[in-house]
């Protein structure tokens, strides 16, 4: 994947399929599937927007004027959502399928507009004004999906 466009709707598609697997796991009444199913999700998309946090968006406002305002709106949907998927996480916790397909459908309008807006607008914007930078960028965001390893060190 050589553009920034590309790279991150692959990741889109990977955080998505993963909540088809807990929605699904949830519909069937499947809790210990649910519960390891929705885990992945979780992560996998706290990966996203950490790598979209800490090196897309900053890259963004630095290279393009005006971008603070967009970037802010971007900022506020990521807590949205995050704030939406842990009170998903407590309704499988709770077993409780009604209130998480409630939460669900929130996050699947949000989610849609927010990737829209992502896919469509941003990701081509970037890959074109830092089309020289495209690599870099993507190395960088791949840092973020990379498994945590223990320090035993620290030890």
């Amino acid at each position: 994947m050589d553009t920034i466009c590309a790279y991150l709707k692959h990741d889109h598609q990977r955080c998505d399929d993963l909540f088809d697997q807990a929605e699904t796991s949830v519909a069937q009444r499947n809790w210990k599937s649910a519960i390891d199913n929705f885990r992945k999700y979780q992560d996998v998309l706290r990966q996203h927007i950490r790598m979209e946090e800490k090196v897309l968006l900053p890259t963004f406002e630095q290279t393009l004027a005006g971008g603070a305002e967009p970037v802010a709106m971007l900022r506020s949907e990521h807590k949205q959502i995050n704030g939406i998927v842990n009170r998903m996480w407590e309704a499988i916790q709770r077993f409780d399928a009604a209130d998480y397909v409630l939460h669900a459908e929130t996050l699947t309008l949000l989610m849609q507009q927010h990737t829209l807006k992502e896919e469509e607008m941003l990701y081509p914007l970037l890959d074109r004004a830092l089309a020289c930078k495209r690599s870099k960028i993507i190395s960088a965001m791949a840092e973020y999906l990379k498994p945590a390893t223990p320090d035993f060190a620290a030890s």
